[in-house]
């Protein structure tokens, strides 16, 4: 972009570049734009009032402010997204936190009952110990007892089967203690469980509109940058000293659109998994974190590799891509489905550094996207999340499981 005006690189580098896949002006310009010979000039119109200062002057203003109202549409456009993405992720992190209540809320219900079970058994151990110690009626026996040896071997019989059936008495309490606390918390489980069943639905729906949302954002914004790269190129023509000049623009614009972006794949292993970026020191762990980024949620559910900013980042696996877009705190994030129950997520994003579409397959070592600083985040980096059925879990011992090493 060495050609460019510091305007026009602004408009690279605005968040409003989604999805695209080409480096440089390669993605932006595929189309050209007679459709819009009405309103947009054509290259022989530029040329044209070159031969006239007066229609110079005319047609670079026109040409800039179509460049502004064109950037005012894009932004419009990605704020919409932005929104729907965020939306998105506020609904997402009600289901982690449903999710992470029912994890304790299970332990606590087979804590009780087990308690519950180990109670019962006791019960039933002093049961049979006290029928073993005696069962007639105790009165009589005294009254028959002929002699004082037998009744005071009997009240001491008497003193043990008291203790016993206190005892008793006391576990059999415990028992149903214990039988009421497994009841309730398995009441309170019900209860988060039909709450965890809503949350994901409000979760899908807000999917589908971030979806729907960031897709007409990346279809407005491309055409917008598509027209913005070939007004700036007209307005460098405008503005040349020479025809040949003015004609090399017009070149550049045809050479970009023949120009080819993919960026090269990742190193697979063996067992099909790749490292999602180039190698580089893990700066966050997974769990809790005391000193978490402005609006980021305490418990970090990713783990963070520094890396500069343009790397590459790579599919950890093969699989569908389920979003790709804005998330709220994530900034641009990238989400990949097995269709096995592992999910894998790309977060921070550079602005049009996502280089899939939601709904596409990809395979594992394939560049998806490149490394940002987008969202809360502090600096440029990769955080890179695992999720088992859409819960989040350590990625380090996850990966090195299969072979991976996410960073030093």
């Amino acid at each position: 972009m060495s050609g460019l005006s510091r305007r026009q690189r602004r408009v690279y580098t605005r968040r409003g570049m989604l999805a695209l896949g080409a480096a440089g002006v390669a993605g932006l310009v595929a189309v050209p734009l007679s459709a819009q010979a009405d309103e947009y000039p054509s290259w022989k119109d530029v040329l044209k009032a070159r031969s006239n200062v007066k229609d110079q002057q005319a047609e670079v203003r026109k040409i800039e402010g179509l460049l502004q109202r064109s950037q005012q549409v894009a932004d419009a456009a990605q704020k919409v997204a932005e929104q729907r993405g965020t939306e998105y992720q506020t609904a997402q992190a009600r289901v982690d936190a449903a999710n992470e209540r029912l994890k304790t809320i299970e332990k606590q219900v087979e804590a009780d009952e087990k308690r519950a079970a180990q109670a019962k058994q006791r019960a039933g151990q002093l049961a049979a110990q006290l029928s073993r110690t005696g069962g007639a009626d105790v009165e009589t026996t005294l009254l028959l007892s002929g002699t004082d040896a037998s009744a005071t071997d009997f009240l001491k019989r008497l003193g043990s089967l008291s203790k016993l059936t206190e005892s008793n008495g006391a576990i059999a309490d415990e028992a149903a203690a214990a039988k009421n606390a497994a009841a309730a918390t398995q009441a309170q489980m019900q209860q988060v469980k039909e709450e965890l069943t809503a949350l994901k639905e409000k979760a899908r729906l807000a999917l589908q509109a971030a979806i729907r949302a960031s897709e007409a954002a990346n279809a407005k914004v491309q055409e917008e940058q598509k027209r913005q790269v070939e007004l700036q190129a007209q307005l460098k023509a405008l503005q040349a000293k020479s025809e040949s000049v003015a004609r090399q623009y017009q070149a550049g614009v045809r050479a970009a659109q023949a120009a080819q972006g993919a960026g090269a794949g990742g190193a697979v292993g063996s067992g099909g998994w790749a490292r999602p970026t180039v190698g580089g020191p893990i700066t966050g762990g997974f769990g809790p974190r005391p000193d978490q980024p402005a609006g980021a949620n305490f418990f970090h559910r990713g783990t963070d590799i520094g890396v500069a900013y343009g790397s590459p980042i790579y599919a950890a696996h093969a699989g569908t891509v389920t979003y790709a877009g804005w998330f709220g705190t994530y900034g641009y994030w990238i989400e990949i489905d097995d269709g096995d129950g592992v999910q894998t997520g790309y977060a921070h994003i550079r602005p049009g550094g996502i280089f899939v579409r939601v709904g596409q397959r990809v395979s594992a070592g394939q560049n998806i996207a490149s490394v940002g600083s987008t969202g809360a985040a502090t600096g440029p980096h990769l955080h890179f999340e695992v999720r088992l059925n859409e819960v989040a879990v350590n990625a380090v011992p996850f990966m090195a499981a299969r072979g991976i090493s996410l960073g030093w």
